[in-house]
């Protein structure tokens, strides 16, 4: 697997990256016992959300800040 620079990533990689590595130091898996799991989901895996101003109001849509 090769390694991207962050400056490399789209913004949709950087939030993945982020999220992983949050889970991977809580100790979680990626499951729905996973408190970001629903965001993995909604966000990450739709593509029509395009950039971070479609992302902020989508997850306000279920009630994430």
């Amino acid at each position: 697997m090769a390694f991207l620079k962050v400056s490399e990533m789209c913004w949709k990689e950087r939030q993945f990256a982020a999220h992983h590595r949050l889970s991977k130091k809580k100790g979680w898996d990626f499951s729905d016992k996973n408190p970001y799991f629903e965001r993995f989901i909604i966000v990450l895996g739709n593509p029509k959300i395009k950039n971070k101003q479609q992302m902020k109001e989508e997850l306000k849509k279920h009630g994430y800040k």
